[in-house]
């Protein structure tokens, strides 16, 4: 094995983000839903997204800003102090990259793509029917690092379509646990799209 030392310091700001969004793969991707200061709805993807901790149950996001300043997604959070994140399949990679569009503030992405909303329960952001899996979420911090701002949210509430509960073999009832396999969650894979497929060995631990 041969290999090559790279510090990032010497990398202009696209290589770096090229080499970064090429090895840090797979990406989960968060389809986040916030509410516009005239009460429509915004919807847009972010592939730098994961779980933070289980107690409390917190998620994190990262916004980079844009030249204009900042996104309308963090305007709304910053504002609203709540949000809902939608888990995409891979079968609506092309909605997600639709949500990607440049649109003035005030515009809804989701009513121009054809899809619905339902009330959430527990904050005043509503949710998109066609994700099968969405998270109510409040702000819980905001950090900035360098022009990007870090969104962390602790999830209130969670909505999942039931066919991709598991059941309890012993009663047969559904439990609070999604079959990963029937959810087939989008990934972001360098340029590309890309599914999550699993055939090794289950882990023997948690990381």
């Amino acid at each position: 094995m041969k290999m090559k030392s790279i510090h990032l310091d010497d990398l202009q700001r696209t290589e770096k983000y090229f080499f970064m969004t090429s090895t840090i793969v797979p990406r989960p991707i968060a389809v986040v839903g916030t509410l516009n200061s005239n009460g429509t709805d915004n919807l847009a993807a972010f592939s730098y997204f994961n779980a933070v901790s289980t107690e409390p149950p917190c998620i994190m996001f990262s916004v980079t800003h844009s030249r204009n300043g900042k996104k309308d997604t963090l305007v709304n959070v910053e504002r609203n102090k709540e949000f809902v994140i939608h888990i995409a399949q891979a079968d609506q990679h092309q909605l997600v990259n639709d949500t990607s569009e440049s649109l003035p503030y005030g515009t809804s992405e989701r009513e121009k793509l054809g899809l619905t909303l339902t009330p959430s329960q527990w904050i005043k952001t509503p949710r998109v029917n066609e994700f099968k899996v969405a998270f109510e979420c409040v702000l819980e911090n905001l950090i900035d690092v360098g022009g990007n701002t870090v969104v962390f949210g602790r999830i209130l509430g969670a909505h999942i379509d039931e066919s991709l509960l598991l059941q309890d073999p012993a009663t047969g009832n559904l439990i609070p646990r999604a079959d990963s396999h029937r959810l087939n969650p989008l990934a972001r894979m360098d340029r590309d799209y890309g599914r999550i497929t699993s055939d090794l060995q289950k882990p023997e631990k948690s990381y």
